[in-house]
């Protein structure tokens, strides 16, 4: 017998499967088979096993081999004998007893099959659950393992590799020609640190004295608002506590069903010009003319475009990169950026990192998940590397589409397209571009990239022959966070998109019964609402009032708030906050302190959002976004 968020959750997949869409493909049989294996197996099936489905349709999309995976009984064995493409077949399949017909359908190319299929295996796939320390310390000798393996990279002789490093560095020493790493805007972000500040003490706690992060960023220039600022706490500077080397902490934070994220918390002051620096490469590569367009940091749909145009046909390939940022060696850097701003990242970057055992590693990466630099120093390798590759002999292979001392001046013919580590490129440089990834420490996960059949994912967007297949995904349980009314409202808006509201109803019904609480329906854009036609407005469930000031009826609806709390009395350290947070309203930031007096201006795209959100505060006022609180609030629904 079922109970509680596992009832919930089994009656959420029910449903889904009983959606008119999958009719032809979803039989009573299904539906028994899945209630009976959740009573069985409990969360288990529905995050673990389930998912493997999903993959096995995935994979065959990438290498044209249909695996039947394990735990799924073999229904019949099937011949593929109207095959949709040259690539599959003739051959015979093995069909899992689970979703026989859906699974068969999708494997002769029916899109509406294959959204099925994938859709009803991944939709619990990211959901956070517990994890045990076997899964814990699996990862973390996962982290320790690739790290080890970025020092043999580089060891012994390949002219291959030495000519794509150098060509490398050509390119990305034309992007950054005109850029000066010191030239920043530093800023705290909202992220925990490995000092665990909290966010309102990070400008007024105790400074921790780096020497190679002075040698390149003074702190007398960098960390105090102006000269008057640095004479008034010249005795704390001079206190400071010297540290010799840089020490980050690993934490372990929920992810999906397949284990947590490990990220680096990194020292408050390296995260400070860590900040600077990342704005400063945002802007400089999506505005360079060799970028631009390009390397995409704040749009992600010109990927998502791309694997749409790809799976229609179009010479469009995509990759998957797999632990991206962690195979981005300190050593590939040091080759590739010009030393200027080797010496700035270098400046900001921490050495070394503590394992929640209380172990020391040494990083032999850039830089792990959570340094604000990782992000935009991994989206410009990856995207020099797929060029130059694109322009040199690789034998076996052949000749690249243009000639090496050309790249300096323009792009090669094969455009490539990067957001983070999803690459989108030409089909026929799809060879070229994994070679020239892997050769240089990265490794391109063949299961997930797609380059020939009617299957393309990039940045969250599935497409098959054209139709959006990306699955609706829950990844937290039903009414059990203290953001859940709007995460759940989140959920609900996406089924809406994808089922239309007529056909999403039933779903809906199960979130709201789970979240005890009918959201109020209303065309507009409002946190903690469910978007659609005014026809669905449920209004009369709510208390109305008449705004006289506004003249507008406005209702009482929950949502959730972050309270802002008076911290500090006004001084230096939050006038150089409230100053700093005026540069990302700014345009454009020509000197490092050319923004303080400058009026507002329209808002930067790469600030921080925490920048954003302390620049409505008054001084000495923060918003605790870790204590969001749901409260009853009057709002107007339109």
């Amino acid at each position: 017998m079922l109970i509680g968020n596992l009832k919930s959750l089994g009656l959420f997949w029910t449903n889904l499967a009983n959606n008119q869409r999958y009719e032809p493909y979803v039989h009573t049989a299904d539906i028994r088979e899945f209630d009976k294996r959740l009573v069985n197996e409990g969360l288990t099936f529905l995050t673990e096993t389930l998912p493997m489905l999903g993959k096995a349709l995935d994979s065959f999309h990438a290498t044209y081999v249909w695996t039947c995976p394990p735990g799924f009984g073999i229904a019949r064995e099937v011949e593929d004998e109207v095959s949709p493409s040259e690539l599959y077949g003739p051959e015979v399949w093995d069909i899992p007893l689970f979703l026989g017909d859906a699974v068969e359908a999708a494997l002769k190319g029916d899109s509406v099959a294959v959204d099925c299929v994938r859709q009803l295996a991944y939709v619990f796939y990211k959901l956070e659950v517990d994890y045990g320390e076997e899964k814990r310390e699996q990862f973390l000798a996962n982290f320790r393992k690739i790290d080890g393996d970025l020092l043999s990279v580089f060891n012994g002789v390949d002219n291959y590799r030495d000519a794509v490093i150098s060509q490398m560095g050509r390119i990305i020493g034309r992007v950054l020609s005109d850029s000066d790493p010191l030239d920043i805007v530093p800023s705290h972000g909202g992220g925990a640190t490995a000092c665990r500040t909290p966010n309102w003490k990070k400008h007024h706690r105790g400074l921790i004295f780096y020497e190679k992060l002075d040698d390149a960023y003074p702190y007398s220039d960098y960390f105090f608002y102006n000269p008057t600022h640095l004479v008034d706490e010249l005795e704390r500077l001079e206190n400071s506590i010297p540290q010799s080397v840089p020490r980050a902490r690993v934490c372990l934070v929920p992810k999906d069903s397949r284990g947590p994220r490990v990220i680096s918390c990194e020292p408050a002051e390296m995260m400070f010009i860590q900040q600077g620096i990342m704005r400063k490469l945002y802007k400089t590569i999506e505005t360079h003319p060799l970028t631009s367009g390009q390397i995409n940091f704040s749009d992600q749909t010109v990927n998502r475009k791309l694997a749409c145009a790809g799976s229609k046909g179009l010479n469009v390939a995509t990759l998957d990169l797999a632990d991206a940022s962690d195979r981005v060696s300190l050593e590939l850097v040091r080759r590739v950026f010009p030393p200027r701003w080797v010496k700035a990242l270098e400046a900001c970057r921490s050495e070394e990192t503590i394992l929640p055992n209380g172990e020391v590693v040494k990083l032999n990466k850039f830089a792990p998940m959570g340094s604000s630099c990782c992000f935009p120093v991994e989206a410009l390798c990856f995207w020099a590397c797929a060029q130059a590759t694109q322009q040199l002999p690789i034998p076996g292979i052949g000749l690249g589409t243009v000639a090496g001392r050309e790249l300096a001046f323009r792009k090669a013919d094969g455009d490539v397209h990067v957001y983070g580590d999803d690459i989108v490129c030409v089909s026929s440089s799809y060879e070229r571009i994994t070679r020239g990834l892997e050769i240089v420490g990265l490794k391109v996960n063949a299961n997930k990239s797609y380059r020939q059949g009617p299957f393309r994912e990039s940045c969250g967007g599935d497409f098959h022959r054209g139709v959006d297949v990306t699955p609706i995904r829950v990844r937290k349980v039903f009414a059990e966070s203290r953001t859940s009314i709007v995460t759940n409202a989140d959920l609900i808006n996406l089924c809406i998109d994808k089922f239309g509201y007529t056909g999403a109803r039933d779903l809906i019904s199960v979130i709201e019964t789970s979240q005890g609480y009918i959201y109020p329906r209303t065309e507009l854009s409002l946190p903690a609402t469910v978007r659609c036609c005014f026809r669905a407005s449920n209004e009369a469930f709510f208390r109305r009032r008449f705004n006289k000031d506004l003249q507008r009826f406005e209702y009482r609806v929950l949502t959730c708030i972050s309270e802002s709390k008076r911290r500090q009395l006004p001084n230096w350290e939050e006038l150089f906050r409230k100053q700093l947070g005026k540069s990302a309203f700014s345009n454009d930031v020509s000197s490092s302190w050319d923004f303080i007096p400058r009026a507002l201006e329209t808002k930067d795209v790469y600030a921080h959002p925490a920048s954003l959100q302390d620049e409505t505060e008054l001084p000495g006022w923060y918003t605790d976004s870790h204590s969001v609180v749901t409260k009853w609030v009057w709002m107007w629904l339109g």
